[in-house]
C-alpha cells in the first residue's frame, strides 16, 4: 500500500467521527435526499478501495446510514492533486463495486444492492472542471446515448469543490467546529502564505475545540498539519496557539515533538543514505547539522547565529546526543548542554 499523505491523514482524522462528517454530508447533498436519511444511523465502515497506484493523492470512507429502513451506503471519496481525474466516474463506479463486492462477501444470502451514494471531497490548483457523471464518459453521440441510455451504466457524483470555497459559504453550512477548521486547513493550508492569519478568522471555532473533551488531541493534530504542509513560521503558529488559550498551547508543543520525532528520523535515514552514496562521513554529519537546525527552530522558534555556528562545527556524537535532546528539553540550553 502507497504511504499515506498528510492530506489524506487528516482527512480521515477529521471525518471518521461521524459527527463531524454529517456535518459535512448534510451540507453538500441535495436537501430532498438528505432529509430522507437517518443521520443519528451513520456508522462508519472499513474502507480501503481506492487503486493503490492512486493511493498519493486519493483516501476514502465509507458510512452506513439507513434511508426509511433500508441500508445505504455513503462512500467519500478525497482527491488532492494539481489538477483533477476526466476519469473520475469511471474510477467511482470501480470502487462502488468493490463496495458492493465487499457488502456480498459479508451478506452471501442476499439478493439485493444497498444503494451508494458517491461524494468527492475535491481541492487542486485549478478547480474540478471535469465531467460528474459516467455517461459523458462514454464514447456515443447524444442520439445514439438517447436510443441505447437504458443499457448503458449511468450515475451522477456530489463533488463538494474546497478550490473555491470561502470563510462566507463556510459559515453558511451548520458544520461541526471540528469539520470547518478540518476543510480551511484541506482547503488553504497547501498554497497560502498567510495560514495562520486565515486561521485567526476562526479564532472562535478552535477555542470552542480546545474546550472539548477532545480538544488537545484535535488542535494537535490540526497543528501538526500546519507546521507541516502550511508555508508557516513556527513562531507565529506557537502565538496563534497562545491566543487560543493553554490547551492549544500544550498542543503545539504536543505537534511539534511528534513532527520532530518523525523529521528527525526521516532525516537521519536520509542523511546516512546520502553519506553512503557520497562514501563520506562528513556527509552525514553535514546533514544532521542541517536537520538539527531545522527542528530546534521548529521547537524554540529562530536561533541565534552563534547557536547555528556551534551545531555547524559539532561532532557527529553531539548532533545525535542534542536531537535526542530535542523532545524533552525544555529550551535551547537544556537541548545543547555538555
Amino acid at each position: 500500500m502507497g504511504v499515506s499523505s498528510p492530506h489524506d491523514a487528516l482527512f480521515k482524522f477529521v471525518f471518521a467521527h461521524p459527527e463531524d462528517a454529517a456535518s459535512e454530508l448534510r451540507a453538500v447533498l441535495p436537501l430532498e435526499l438528505s432529509q430522507r436519511l437517518d443521520w443519528s444511523s451513520l456508522t462508519p465502515q472499513p474502507a480501503n478501495f481506492v487503486d493503490e497506484r492512486l493511493s498519493g493523492r486519493q483516501a476514502d470512507l465509507l458510512f452506513s446510514i439507513r434511508c426509511e429502513g433500508r441500508q445505504t451506503f455513503l462512500y467519500v471519496l478525497f482527491e488532492h492533486q494539481s489538477t483533477n481525474d476526466p476519469l473520475m466516474a469511471f474510477r467511482l463506479l470501480r470502487y462502488m463495486v468493490r463496495i458492493w463486492d465487499s457488502f456480498l462477501a459479508a451478506h452471501p444470502q442476499s439478493l439485493r444492492l444497498p444503494a451508494i451514494l458517491p461524494v468527492v471531497l475535491h481541492h487542486s490548483d485549478m478547480g474540478w472542471t471535469a465531467a460528474t457523471d459516467l455517461a459523458s464518459l462514454i464514447d456515443v453521440d447524444a442520439e445514439m446515448l438517447s436510443n441505447a441510455g437504458s443499457y448503458i451504466p449511468q450515475f451522477r457524483f456530489i463533488v463538494d469543490d474546497l478550490s473555491g470555497v470561502d470563510d462566507h459559504t463556510l459559515r453558511a453550512r451548520s458544520l461541526t467546529n471540528t469539520a470547518v477548521i478540518g476543510l480551511v486547513l484541506l482547503s488553504r493550508a497547501r498554497n497560502d502564505a498567510n495560514l495562520v492569519a486565515e486561521l485567526r478568522r476562526w479564532l472562535g471555532a478552535l477555542r470552542q475545540i480546545a474546550l472539548a473533551r477532545n480538544g488537545l488531541g484535535v488542535l494537535s493534530a490540526f497543528l501538526r498539519y500546519a507546521l507541516q504542509v502550511g508555508e508557516v513560521q513556527p513562531e507565529e503558529l506557537r502565538q496563534l496557539a497562545l491566543e487560543i488559550g493553554p490547551v492549544a498551547q500544550e498542543a503545539y508543543v504536543t505537534a511539534a515533538q511528534i513532527l520532530t520525532k518523525e523529521s528527525y528520523a526521516q532525516g537521519r535515514a536520509e542523511g546516512e543514505a546520502r553519506g553512503k552514496a557520497e562514501g563520506k562521513a562528513e556527509g552525514k554529519v553535514e546533514g544532521k547539522a542541517e536537520l538539527l537546525v531545522r527542528l530546534l527552530g521548529l521547537r524554540f522558534g529562530p536561533l541565534p547565529d552563534a547557536i547555528r555556528e556551534r551545531i555547524a562545527h559539532a561532532t557527529h556524537d553531539d548532533l545525535d546526543v542534542w536531537a535526542e535532546r530535542i523532545i524533552t528539553g525544555a529550551n535551547l540550553e537544556e537541548v545543547l548542554s555538555r
